[in-house]
């Protein structure tokens, strides 16, 4: 399934950019062809084929995610692309 994260968050993108190279060396277990654009500081669109969605929605609810939201009051909006 392909999808597109909109991650709103206080802090910058080299602070999204060390929490996504975290998550980016796990990806590879659940998901292909991941791209971020910065829309501007503190906002981030992720895109990417998330093949196994269960693993996708361990790592976006492990500690480690859940600690690095809290402390940057992110909120991640996921929505499903469908190729027209």
């Amino acid at each position: 399934m392909n999808i597109c994260v909109v991650s709103t968050f206080d802090g910058s993108t080299e602070d999204f950019m060390e929490i996504f190279n975290w998550a980016k060396d796990k990806a590879s277990a659940f998901a292909t062809d991941f791209e971020v654009g910065v829309i501007r500081e503190g906002k981030v669109i992720t895109m990417g084929n998330v093949t196994d969605m269960e693993k996708f929605q361990e790592i976006m609810t492990s500690e480690k995610m859940k600690a690095w939201d809290a402390k940057h009051n992110c909120v991640d909006v996921v929505y499903s692309l469908e190729k027209q």
